[in-house]
């Protein structure tokens, strides 16, 4: 690996330690106790949407 390969990594795992952080202050605010909570709450929202709100989720995750 070079310098350029190390800081990809790092920067992935800046972003992985905000999205965690984002995550947790969801829960801790929502009073959600595991991500089982938060998987039986999103499958049913996402199935009623007309996936709109699929496409958008993708679409901000592509960034």
């Amino acid at each position: 690996m070079d310098k350029k390969d190390v800081m990809a990594i790092a920067e992935g795992l800046r972003l992985i330690e905000q999205g965690v952080e984002t995550i947790q202050g969801v829960m801790r605010e929502k009073k959600i106790k595991s991500i089982k909570d938060i998987a039986e709450e999103l499958i049913p929202f996402f199935k009623a949407d007309d996936d709109s709100l699929s496409e958008s989720v993708i679409k901000h995750l592509g960034k």
